[in-house]
């Protein structure tokens, strides 16, 4: 499973920003608080490449097992 992290310098709407980020893809895992977070983990059964949205989104890699 990959995770990563997205953190965001604004509130996120993660009903709206997710499907930017990876389509229709579905996640096995998904960890993002209140709505409105800034910060948010989703895990993945196989690799994903998320979409660049720029500075103001930051997506890392924190985990792969």
């Amino acid at each position: 499973m990959t995770y990563y992290k997205i953190t965001c310098l604004f509130q996120a709407d993660w009903v709206n920003l997710y499907p930017a980020l990876f389509g229709q893809v579905q996640h096995s895992y998904s960890a993002n608080g209140d709505l409105g977070s800034n910060i948010a983990v989703y895990g993945f059964a196989s690799p994903q490449t998320p979409v660049d949205l720029g500075p103001l989104v930051r997506v890392e890699v924190i985990a792969t097992v």
